[in-house]
């Protein structure tokens, strides 16, 4: 955030003011967004499970906005049946029109998902954890509403130890919006991650890590590189290469009984 700040006070000329049909599929100031490559992680890794399973698969996309991932999976001719859970009413419409199934108006952080009727194939848990108390105890809940062998995609910001400790126990104390009341009150980050961290966590509760890929090394939505591909493949290289270093990751697990 701070290098894009400086970046743009400085040289306002290498931000992009038009927009794209970035990788042909939805509107972006760019047209090789770093920040929506974890969208085309996550549809290959479904794509990947389908193609497993040979047949149609059902999945749950936790906090699923306005159903941008059924784009992302048409785009690879991935046949998905997508339901929802969002705490926004306003994005339902919006999902639905995209061709999600259905989509639940829930608060996850108390969601009793052993009411679930049908148990998915897979579940979309993207930039989920970081906002709740206890990732672990919802992850339990999480097991009732999917299948044996089910497919966990988790996305969530990663970091290193000095700067986890700092915005847990030094940046609370001289900065109001970080402490836990407030990011309770407004589903802030309330969790924070190591990539070992994340990995103890998931295994804890039965998920075992296949892939992780980190999503980018830099970005700055707007920035000039971001309309070209090979910056793209740039940051996807070093994703791959050192996970968890920076940014944010995503994460393929599976459930096992």
């Amino acid at each position: 955030m701070l290098f894009k700040k400086t970046l743009k006070r400085f040289f306002p000329f290498l931000f992009s003011s038009g927009t794209y049909q970035a990788f042909g599929v939805e509107d972006a100031p760019n047209k090789y967004p770093v920040d929506r490559a974890r969208y085309l992680n996550m549809a290959a890794y479904l794509h990947e499970e389908y193609q497993r399973r040979g047949k149609p698969i059902r999945v749950l996309d936790i906090g699923c906005s306005e159903g941008m991932m059924l784009l992302y999976c048409n785009k690879n001719n991935t046949p998905v049946q997508f339901y929802g859970i969002d705490i926004l009413e306003e994005r339902k419409q919006k999902a639905l029109a995209r061709g999600y199934q259905d989509v639940f108006i829930k608060d996850i952080r108390n969601c009793d998902f052993s009411k679930c009727t049908e148990p998915f194939d897979a579940v979309i848990c993207s930039h989920i954890l970081e906002h709740l108390e206890d990732p672990g105890e919802f992850l339990e809940r999480l097991k009732a509403a999917m299948l044996p062998e089910a497919l966990l995609i988790v996305g969530v910001p990663i970091g290193l130890l000095p700067g986890i400790l700092w915005r847990r126990y030094i940046s609370p104390i001289y900065k109001a919006r970080h402490r836990k009341e407030a990011s309770l009150k407004r589903f802030g980050h309330v969790s924070f991650f190591t990539l070992p961290a994340l990995r103890r966590l998931l295994q804890q509760r039965g998920f075992y890590p296949e892939i992780i890929c980190g999503d980018y090394f830099i970005r700055a939505r707007g920035f000039f590189l971001e309309n070209y591909k090979w910056w793209f493949d740039f940051n996807q290289w070093y994703g791959r290469l050192f996970p968890g270093i920076l940014g944010t990751v995503t994460l393929k697990a599976r459930l096992h009984s």
